[in-house]
This record gives C-alpha cells, sequence and structure tokens, in this order.
C-alpha cells in the first residue's frame, strides 16, 4: 500500500472513530471496534439520528473531502475503472473507463480480450440490453442442457 494510501485509510478511521464516539456518548452506547468496516455500520446504524443533529453538516463535509481525497489516490489519473461483467461477443470481460468530463478522451466500454470490442457512451444502453439478451439465451441454454 502507498503512503498517500495508508495516511487516508488513517483519516477515515479517524473521523469515523470521532462521529462514533459521539454517537455512542450522546446515545449511551458502546462504541465499536476501531475497524473501518464496523465504524462504518455503526454509523449506518445511526444515520437518522445523525441526520437530525446539529452537526450533520459538519460530517457531510468531512465525510466528502474524505471521499475526494480517497478517489484521487485511487484514481490518480482520474480515470476509474469498473468491471462490468462478460463481453457478449467473446470470453473477454468488460471494464468501464469513466473519465472525467474535460478529459480529452471519452469514457467507453472496452474488452479486455478483443480491442476491437468497444462501446462509447452513445451505446452503452444498446450494449445492456445485448448483455441481457445473451444472459437470458445462456440461462435458457442451461435449463436446457442434458
Amino acid at each position: 500500500m502507498s503512503p498517500a494510501a495508508a495516511e487516508v485509510r488513517s483519516a477515515i478511521r479517524t473521523v469515523l472513530a470521532s462521529w462514533a464516539g459521539l454517537v455512542a456518548e450522546e446515545r449511551h452506547l458502546e462504541p465499536p471496534a476501531r475497524d473501518i468496516p464496523a465504524l462504518a455500520r455503526f454509523l449506518c446504524q445511526h444515520v437518522k439520528w445523525l441526520a437530525r443533529h446539529p452537526a450533520a453538516g459538519e460530517l457531510v463535509d468531512e465525510i466528502r473531502e474524505l471521499t475526494r481525497n480517497a478517489r484521487s489516490i485511487a484514481y490518480p489519473n482520474s480515470v476509474r475503472r469498473v468491471t462490468l461483467g462478460c463481453c457478449p461477443d467473446c470470453e473477454g470481460e468488460l471494464v468501464a473507463l469513466i473519465r472525467p468530463r474535460d478529459d480529452f478522451l471519452p469514457s467507453e466500454i472496452v474488452c479486455t480480450t478483443s480491442p476491437s470490442h468497444t462501446w462509447p457512451v452513445t451505446c452503452w444502453t444498446t450494449l445492456a440490453r445485448q448483455i441481457r439478451g445473451s444472459q437470458a439465451q445462456g440461462s435458457k441454454e442451461k435449463v436446457l442442457e442434458p
């Protein structure tokens, strides 16, 4: 793990622990363990209470800043890669390359196996229909197999 990633992870744990501590103290509850998943679950369980708290705006601001920092470390070139599933045209895997609006290249879906299998944003709906159709056909074939 890079030092920057470790630093932002530590900041996330600190902020979540601080807010969980506030909830536990004001609601007279046992605080959760100081690991990120436990802290996040605890805060999610009390989100309605937190939303009514006078410091709710501060919580939102802190989480927004942490999210921004974490994304900038996870995606340093601002391109997000999201794995979508199987390519409908081959055995490859589909990955969405989501770029910022001001990027020179457009966002697209690409196949990890065949460079010719690409879909621009304008074709994503058609691709989704094609994938659903091939998934439905595949499930019918599985039912028909002896």
